[in-house]
C-alpha cells in the first residue's frame, strides 16, 4: 500500500500556478520506487524559450549496483518505466515534467546534504540544453586514470568506441556509454564484436553489459585479458562487418530456448490457443467493443512480422484478438521479459504458459542477442512474430523512434512486415494508470510491406545505416497507416 504523500519539510517551492511543493517529499516517493542512489528536485525556469515557465525537474544519479544486481543497462529506461507507473498516484502538479541522469555524485553542503543551490546552478543550463551523462571534464587526470588511457588496452578502446559512434570529440573516462556514447543493448553486441575483433580474443557478453561508463568498460576489458598471451598491439578494431547479424542470428539459440519454441502446434497447445484467444476475444469485444479493419492483409502462411504502435498494456491481446484463425495459431509474441516472467522463471508452470503463448521474452542486457536469435529461428522456419518497434511504451500516445533491432532482424529475415495501428488502447489502460477503463479500441492492418523496398526509402530520407533506414521507412509507413482514416 502506497504511502500517504504529507508535507513534513521546511523547504518548498511554488509553481506557476502556485501550489507548494516540498522537493524532499517527492525525491523520498521516487527513491523508493526506482533504483536511485541521489535525487534532487528543482524548478526549471525557462524551458523551451519560455521565459516565465516553471518546470518540475529532478536529477538522478542512479543506483549502479542495483542495476548490476538485476542485469540491467538501460539506466533511463529502467527509471523511466518506474516514474511512470507510479505517477497516476500523485496529484497532477507534484509529477516530474522529467528528469537528466548522471553519473556523477550530487554535490553535498558541509552537513552532508545535497546542495540544492549548486545542484540547480550545475545542471539547469544543461536540462534547458537537453544534456545529459557527464558533466564536462575539469582539471587532470589522476595518475590512474593517466595510466588507464595510456595503456594498450584503453586506447584500443577508446579507438574501437570512436569508429563505431563515428565520434569527433574526445571520449572521457567518466562518459556513459548510454547516455553520453549512445550505446543502446543493441550497439554493446556490436562493440563486443569490435573489441574481440582488436583483441584477437573472446569476451563474455558481461565483461561489455556490466560497463556503465567508458573507465568501466577499460577497467573490465583489462580484467578479462588478465592471462591471455599475445594481446596484438595493432589496429584491427573496426566497425561491424557487412555480414556481421546474419552470422550471429544465425548461430541456433541455446538447447534450453529451444525447448520453449513450439513451432508445431501439440493438442494441449492448442486447446490452450484456443481458450485463451476465446477469452480474449469476448473481453474485447465485451468491455472495449473492438473492431478490426484490413485482418486480411495478415499472410497465412510464410514469415512475416506484425509490427505497431505501443502505448498500453493492451497492444498485443488486442492484436491477438482481431487475428484471422490461422495465423492466431502460429504468430509468436516478441514481449519484455522482467514484466511479465523475471519473478518466476524457474516456475514450471509459467514456463509451459511461456510456450504453448508462444512468447519469446526479452530484456535490454544480457539476453538481448538471444532473444533475437530466438525470433530469427521462428522467422526461418516460416512463423509469424507480432514487434513492436519503439521498446518502450509510450506515455503520449504517439508513435515513438523505433529500435535498430527491427531493423536488423527484418533486413536478415527478409520477413514481410505488417503495420498495425491500435487506437483507444492508450485511452483504455495507458501506461500511467494502474487499472483499465471502458473505451472503444479499433485495429487497422496495413498492406505488408518488403525490407528492401523499406530500406530503398529509409536512405532516401538521409540516413546511411541499412538498418535504421528500414526503422525510420517502416516507422513513416505506420504513422501515415494511423493517420488515413479507413471507416470513410
Amino acid at each position: 500500500m502506497t504511502e500517504v504523500l504529507t508535507p513534513r519539510f521546511d523547504d518548498f517551492i511554488i509553481l506557476n500556478s502556485g501550489e507548494k511543493i516540498y522537493p524532499q517529499e517527492l525525491e523520498e516517493f521516487y527513491t523508493k520506487i526506482a533504483p536511485v542512489k541521489e535525487m534532487c528536485v528543482f524548478i526549471v525556469s525557462g524551458m523551451m524559450g519560455v521565459r516565465k515557465s516553471k518546470v518540475l525537474w529532478a536529477i538522478i544519479q542512479p543506483n549502479l549496483e542495483n542495476f548490476r544486481e538485476f542485469g540491467e543497462v538501460n539506466l533511463r529506461f529502467v527509471i523511466k518505466e518506474r516514474f511512470d507507473n507510479a505517477s497516476h498516484e500523485l496529484p497532477l502538479y507534484k509529477r516530474l515534467k522529467g528528469f537528466t541522469v548522471t553519473l556523477n555524485d550530487l554535490p553535498l553542503n558541509t552537513f552532508g546534504k545535497l546542495n540544492r543551490y549548486e545542484i540547480k546552478k550545475i545542471y539547469e543550463p544543461r536540462v534547458i540544453a537537453g544534456k545529459e551523462g557527464a558533466l564536462p571534464a575539469s582539471g587532470e587526470l589522476s595518475p590512474e586514470d593517466l595510466l588507464l588511457t595510456g595503456s594498450v588496452i584503453g586506447k584500443k578502446v577508446l579507438q574501437c568506441l570512436k569508429k563505431q559512434r563515428s565520434m569527433t570529440r574526445p571520449i572521457n573516462l567518466e562518459d556513459s556509454l548510454e547516455l553520453d556514447l549512445g550505446v543502446d543493448s543493441l550497439g554493446r553486441i556490436e562493440l563486443a564484436s569490435c573489441l574481440e575483433s582488436a583483441f584477437s580474443a573472446d569476451l563474455k557478453v558481461e565483461t561489455i553489459s556490466r560497463a556503465f561508463s567508458v573507465k568501466d568498460l577499460i577497467l573490465g576489458i583489462t580484467d578479462a585479458l588478465k592471462g591471455v598471451n599475445g594481446v596484438p598491439l595493432e589496429d584491427q578494431g573496426g566497425g561491424v562487418r557487412e555480414d556481421y547479424w546474419k552470422e550471429h542470428l544465425n548461430i541456433p539459440p541455446k538447447k534450453e530456448t529451444l525447448q520453449m519454441l513450439e513451432l508445431s502446434t501439440g493438442y494441449f497447445a492448442w486447446v490452450f490457443r484456443f481458450i485463451f484467444t476465446a477469452i480474449d476475444c469476448l473481453i474485447f469485444k465485451v468491455f472495449f467493443n473492438i473492431k478490426s479493419e484490413g485482418s486480411m492483409n495478415v499472410p497465412k502462411e510464410g514469415a512475416y512480422i506484425l509490427y505497431g504502435n505501443h502505448t498500453s498494456f493492451l497492444d498485443g491481446l488486442a492484436i491477438g484478438a482481431c487475428l484471422p484463425r490461422r495465423p492466431v495459431f502460429q504468430i509468436f509474441y516478441f514481449v519484455f521479459g522482467p514484466y511479465f516472467f523475471r519473478p518466476f522463471i524457474k516456475n514450471r508452470v509459467l514456463k509451459n504458459f511461456v510456450k504453448m503463448g508462444r512468447f519469446i521474452p526479452f530484456d535490454f542486457s544480457t539476453h538481448f542477442l538471444e532473444a533475437l536469435r530466438s525470433c530469427y529461428y521462428v522467422l526461418k522456419n516460416g512463423k509469424g512474430l507480432c514487434f513492436f518497434p519503439e521498446g518502450l511504451r509510450s506515455t503520449d500516445g504517439k508513435i515513438g523512434e523505433f529500435k535498430k533491432g527491427f531493423g536488423v532482424l527484418a533486413q536478415v529475415t527478409g520477413a514481410m512486415l505488417v503495420p498495425v495501428v491500435i487506437e483507444g488502447a492508450h485511452e483504455a489502460w495507458p501506461s500511467t494508470a494502474k487499472y483499465p477503463k471502458l473505451h472503444s479500441i479499433r485495429v487497422k492492418f496495413g498492406k505488408p510491406l518488403h525490407p528492401e523496398d523499406l530500406q530503398k526509402q529509409g536512405l532516401g530520407l538521409g540516413t546511411k545505416d541499412p538498418y535504421e533506414a528500414i526503422c525510420l521507412a517502416a516507422r513513416k509507413a505506420l504513422v501515415e497507416l494511423k493517420a488515413k482514416d479507413t471507416s470513410s
